[in-house]
């Protein structure tokens, strides 16, 4: 009796859980219709080819990934923001049905519409008519293809279908992949400067050979590859002369890739605060911006690398400092501590020692003085002032001479090479200490503490 009792009940539970789980398969189907009801449209955005878009007259088709606009001119687009406007239908819904009679249209702006979209699939095309903003302007009036119905959507709707060429086109004042970029020319005004990736540092070919700022190339090549045309001004120009690019102000050809792919950008005359240029592999003549101008007009000095050291401060392990006739030692030991070796035995204050060695790997020139000086008596280098060594596991890192003091700066030279520079004063300070500044009090002795005990 109890087993029949409890297989009813068991076949009661399960059809009770059945009965539950149908029930909420049925909610959900139901949900989701609603939810794709009250969508303006119900798409997989991979599976949109091709977009037409009024009052701007743009027909952009996909090809792959990318986006190539056809009308009203040929360009590249700009694959985000043209895939933003697809996009706009993972969250773009209908806020409600206003009228589904077609004579009244013309009430909501929609006979004639402001503006249509058309969205292409491979299976069917969709198009969106928009009319006026609501009185409030929260919404817009609207209606798709399919149904009589009028409908107000987010005001957004309008942003999006009302994009303009400039919007969607590819601004791009140069387009390249800056990893594979072989080699810069800059020419600006009567310079030109020749510069070449060798070993994954640039150097400066020309008119100097020398290692460049890579820091500064870097910029160059950044600025480059984000900058956009603030404004297009002619597509198909027929004389480029009335634009300065005939003559430009600023040329910069890149040479990129395996295959030598070569991109050239010319930067023309000024017109306010801006500047015309052009891409020489496209057509549109467009502006940029004058600061853009500004990081390209480079200097010989902006280029060569100005860093003297190359180490971090942590390398050095051994530093001698000779001055006005005063010799110190200093030596870091297996854990880090820096010593005085000589005029004294002490321990050397950390902070000090770590401001000097850092001063150092980060000097920087300020003022390249002569490549070949025909002597260095005049800039006080023959017999320096200041002469530092220092060094990493008995290796020499670097010999640093420092002459003679002009103004804020003081020349200096690195021994075995020919070049003397300007670098800041500040640095003499740093390699021109006194004992009792740059180390820690001597240990008191037993004969100074017992003397100190009997008076």
């Amino acid at each position: 009796m109890n087993f029949k009792r409890n297989l009813v009940l068991a076949l009661i539970f399960v059809v009770g859980v059945a009965a539950v789980y149908f029930l909420q398969k049925q909610d959900k189907k139901k949900e989701e219709a609603k939810e794709a009801d009250e969508k303006l449209l119900v798409l997989e955005k991979d599976d949109v080819s091709e977009l037409f878009l009024q009052p701007s007259g743009i027909h952009a088709v996909k090809d792959s990934t990318e986006w190539k606009i056809l009308q009203p001119v040929v360009t590249d687009g700009e694959k985000s923001s043209i895939d933003a406007l697809v996009n706009m239908f993972d969250w773009a819904k209908i806020d409600r049905i206003i009228s589904s009679d077609p004579a009244q249209y013309a009430d909501f702006g929609l006979q004639p519409e402001r503006g249509r979209m058309v969205v292409v699939r491979e299976t069917r095309s969709d198009t969106i008519w928009l009319g006026d903003k609501n009185p409030t302007g929260s919404f817009v009036f609207g209606r798709r293809s399919g149904s009589p119905d009028v409908f107000t959507c987010t005001s957004s709707l309008e942003s999006n279908i009302q994009k303009t060429l400039f919007d969607l086109r590819n601004k791009d004042v140069l387009s390249f992949d800056k990893n594979q970029v072989k080699s810069l020319k800059l020419s600006v005004g009567k310079q030109v400067f020749d510069l070449e990736k060798q070993a994954g540092k640039w150097q400066l070919l020309s008119p100097k050979q020398t290692e460049a700022d890579e820091s500064k190339v870097n910029t160059i090549l950044d600025r480059l590859n984000s900058e956009n045309a603030r404004e297009f001004v002619d597509e198909d120009p027929s004389d480029l002369g009335k634009y300065g690019l005939n003559n430009p102000t600023v040329q910069v050809e890149l040479i990129q890739g395996e295959n030598r792919l070569q991109k050239s950008l010319l930067v023309g005359a000024e017109d306010g605060d801006k500047y015309y240029a052009m891409d020489k592999s496209r057509k549109p003549v467009f502006k940029v911006d004058s600061s853009f101008v500004g990081v390209l007009e480079t200097t010989l000095f902006d280029l060569r690398n100005k860093k003297l050291a190359d180490f971090i401060g942590s390398d050095i392990d051994h530093i001698e400092l000779a001055y006005s006739g005063n010799t110190f030692m200093f030596e870091k030991d297996t854990s880090g501590t820096w010593l005085v070796i000589q005029p004294e035995p002490r321990e050397a204050k950390s902070w000090k020692m770590s401001s000097l060695t850092a001063a150092l790997a980060n000097m920087r020139v300020k003022e390249f003085v002569s490549d070949t000086p025909s002597s260095l008596g005049k800039y006080g280098l023959e017999t320096p002032e200041v002469v530092g060594k220092f060094t990493q596991d008995g290796l020499p890192l670097m010999e640093l001479h420092l002459g003679k003091t002009v103004d804020d700066l003081v020349y200096a030279k690195i021994a075995g090479q020919d070049p003397v520079y300007k670098v800041d004063k500040d640095i003499l300070d740093k390699l021109t200490p006194e004992l009792d500044d740059i180390a820690e009090p001597a240990p008191e002795t037993a004969d100074s503490t017992a003397n100190e005990n009997s008076n």
